[in-house]
């Protein structure tokens, strides 16, 4: 940790996003080391981001609705698990489709 209390690795991905505040991957990453840091407020900011320049960024659904379960906010969870289970379907990406399936299953 620097003195700021971030990490070398959220140093270096806000480097990178500040070099192209278009790459859902570090957008990505930079959520979960906010996560990490539990500076959920953060992670939450990065997440909306990705979802808003790239709804089809199917990782993000899945880790922000983690997120909002690990917060004891299963609605919301759920909102964006079924978003997820979506577009992954659109995709043809079976596995992120149901993985997103079982936590939704879980919740309900």
């Amino acid at each position: 940790m620097n003195n700021t209390g971030k990490s070398k690795r959220l140093d270096a991905l806000l480097e990178f996003y500040a070099n192209d505040p278009k790459d859902s991957f570090v957008k990505y990453g930079i959520a979960l080391e906010y996560i990490k840091n539990k500076e959920y407020l953060k992670a939450e900011e990065y997440f909306k981001l990705i979802l808003t320049d790239d709804p089809n960024y199917i990782p993000a659904y899945l880790q922000y609705g983690q997120m909002k379960v690990g917060q004891n906010n299963p609605a919301e969870a759920k909102v964006l698990y079924r978003q997820g289970i979506e577009i992954a379907k659109k995709a043809g990406d079976k596995h992120a489709a149901s993985e997103m399936e079982e936590f939704l299953n879980e919740l309900e």
